[in-house]
């Protein structure tokens, strides 16, 4: 295992501490007050319209003065909105690109787009589910790995984090490693550094964030819920997601359970379409709309302001690992 490396240095934060890009909630409020907050705010508009997108970029710019990042998926499916994000990150001087990808990565193809960052000056943000994608990312020149566990929001992964991160820690040689999946309070961050974390990423525990700007209805969904609540659904589309149980999720395990593969992927494609922004921006989160934390939602019981998640997150972690620190 190589040196820890340091990421608020990376990053420019005062905390090590990523906030999870997540689609129609991490918008210019909850990203601008995570970055205020100290640790490193990111847009979770990757897909959304590009006027969209600037008016995000632009509003997250005025008020904070501080680093964040954009998301992306790699993927030889994107290569036009590739293009269009990498064009706005550069007309807008944005310091990070995170990229997302569902499934692993391509050398030749992450490479291309990594130096394509470099050039333009952007540092990039890889996020892995594996150890393999981790030495592609490494070698590629991501300078933080963000691996993420089965635990983890949205979309889901396979390995469970404590085995995850561990394992890319020991292949990595350049990229400071960041935990995801699971973790929402000082007990988590802990743990991520003891595996060898240089940090960690959270999303869920944002959900229920006062200044995230989503419907009421959807914080409230996030607060009652238990990891029990949630299922897995979109198996069929080979990029399954953690979802809290309502009318949509049960039509998706019909359709699933009673269609092929292929057809069962396409009429989930069409019927879960838009379902996070339904959710989000209507308050809808029984029929149409879909709420998609992570198995960490047990720990998420009240709102509290993006600052206080924080630092509680990093003191509390702090100080358990000062604790740890003095048991023989």
């Amino acid at each position: 295992m190589t040196k820890v490396k340091n990421l608020t240095k990376i990053l420019g934060t005062e905390y090590p501490i990523i906030g999870g890009p997540m689609a129609w909630t991490s918008m210019a409020d909850l990203v601008s007050e995570i970055s205020n907050a100290g640790a490193l705010g990111v847009l979770g508009v990757g897909f959304a319209p590009t006027e969209i997108v600037e008016q995000q970029i632009k509003l997250t710019q005025e008020k904070t003065s501080r680093p964040f990042a954009i998301n992306v998926t790699i993927s030889e499916f994107a290569a036009d909105n590739l293009k269009r994000i990498t064009e706005i990150a550069r007309k807008y001087r944005i310091e990070f690109i995170y990229a997302d990808n569902f499934a692993g990565l391509n050398q030749e193809l992450t490479q291309k787009w990594f130096e394509t960052w470099h050039q333009a000056g952007i540092k990039v943000i890889a996020k892995v589910a594996t150890a393999k994608e981790a030495i592609v990312a490494d070698q590629c020149g991501a300078e933080v790995i963000v691996a993420k566990g089965h635990e983890g929001g949205g979309h889901m992964t396979q390995v469970g984090t404590m085995a995850l991160v561990p394992a890319v820690v020991d292949v990595v040689k350049q990229a400071a490693v960041v935990a995801s999946g699971g973790i929402a309070d000082g007990r988590g961050y802990a743990a991520a550094r003891i595996l060898g974390a240089a940090g960690i990423e959270m999303g869920t525990v944002f959900l229920a964030a006062i200044e995230d700007g989503i419907h009421p209805n959807v914080k409230q969904a996030v607060i009652r819920a238990q990891a029990e609540d949630l299922v897995m659904t979109g198996y069929s589309t080979q990029a399954p997601c953690w979802q809290i149980k309502n009318e949509l999720s049960k039509k998706i395990l019909a359709i699933e359970r009673e269609l092929p593969q292929a057809a069962a992927a396409e009429k989930i494609e069409q019927l879960a379409s838009g379902s996070l922004k339904i959710a989000s921006e209507t308050g809808d989160v029984e029929q149409k709309g879909a709420v998609m934390p992570g198995q960490v939602v047990s720990l998420v019981t009240k709102e509290r302001a993006v600052k206080e998640i924080v630092d509680s997150v990093y003191q509390s972690g702090c100080a358990l690992l000062n604790d740890a620190a003095q048991i023989r």
